[in-house]
């Protein structure tokens, strides 16, 4: 895999698992979000238990922020208003655009920022591009449990091996 699609931490786990000490002990102050897939699964509305106290422990540590390529404002600005976190929808990933903005706005230097997603074409990609720390997580399913089997990340891995 190329440093395009390698991410910093493939942790192949769900969000919740990752520890938010053990990020901010690696100097990370700010933390970009995906949302589905990364903090619920994108056929519900239901924020898993476990993502609500993950958000919460990390809320006392980094600055957060939801970008996603959601096109639905609705949707991405519920998911951020329970969870008290601004976001960015229709964020075009991997597109430098929008996820540059959202890095002006932390006010951090790029090596204390992560962005935490379960797609390396579209989170990691960007991640890599804008000179951020990336962080690959399993996707969630309905039930808020991290899926057995991603077919899309295989496809990705593959495609990471044959394209870069």
């Amino acid at each position: 895999m190329s440093s395009l699609t390698k991410a910093d931490w493939d942790s192949k786990l769900p969000i919740y698992k990752i520890s938010p000490q053990k990020l901010h002990n690696q100097g990370i102050r700010c933390l970009l979000l995906d949302v589905d897939g990364t903090l619920l699964n994108r056929n519900t509305n239901k924020i898993p238990d476990e993502v609500k106290s993950w958000i919460k422990t990390s809320k006392n540590l980094f600055k957060l922020y939801l970008i996603s390529n959601n096109p639905s404002e609705k949707r991405i600005s519920s998911i951020g208003d329970q969870l008290g976190i601004s976001y960015k929808f229709k964020a075009l990933k991997p597109s430098k655009k929008i996820t540059l903005e959202i890095i002006n706005i932390m006010n951090e230097t790029n090596k204390n920022i992560a962005i935490i997603g379960d797609r390396i074409f579209t989170d990691i990609i960007v991640g890599n591009r804008c000179k951020i720390n990336t962080i690959l997580v399993a996707r969630l399913n309905r039930e808020g449990l991290p899926v057995k089997i991603n077919l899309t990340l295989i496809l990705e891995r593959i495609l990471s091996l044959l394209l870069f």
